[in-house]
C-alpha cells in the first residue's frame, strides 16, 4: 500500500508534511514575537507546547539555561492535547469529503 502512495503522490506528501508543521509554527512565532511582544523563551516554549513536542521544550530549556519556557509550554501543551483529538475526526471527515 505504501508503494502505491509514493507512486501516486511522490514528493508531495513529505513536502505537505513539512508545510503542515512549519506554517502554523511560523505564524504562531510571528504573533507571539511581533504582536504580543513575548520574550523569546516564552514564545518558543508556547510553540513547543502547540506542537506537543517534549524534545523541543527540553532543547529550548537547555539553550535558555533555565525553566522559564515551561511557563508558556504547560498551558499550550494541555490545550493542544485536548483540541487535537477533538479536531482529528473533523479533519478526517473533511479529507474524506475532498477525495
Amino acid at each position: 500500500m505504501s508503494a502505491s502512495w509514493s507512486k501516486q503522490y511522490g514528493a508531495a506528501l513529505p513536502v505537505a508534511g513539512v508545510l503542515v508543521t512549519l506554517v502554523p509554527a511560523s505564524i504562531s512565532l510571528f504573533v507571539a514575537w511581533k504582536l504580543m511582544h513575548l520574550p523569546a523563551p516564552l514564545a518558543l516554549g508556547s510553540i513547543a507546547g502547540q506542537q506537543c513536542s517534549t524534545p523541543a521544550i527540553t532543547a529550548i530549556q537547555q539553550v535558555a539555561g533555565n525553566t522559564t519556557p515551561l511557563m508558556a509550554y504547560t498551558i499550550v501543551y494541555a490545550l493542544s492535547n485536548v483540541v487535537l483529538p477533538l479536531l482529528g475526526p473533523i479533519v478526517v471527515a473533511m479529507s474524506g469529503a475532498l477525495a
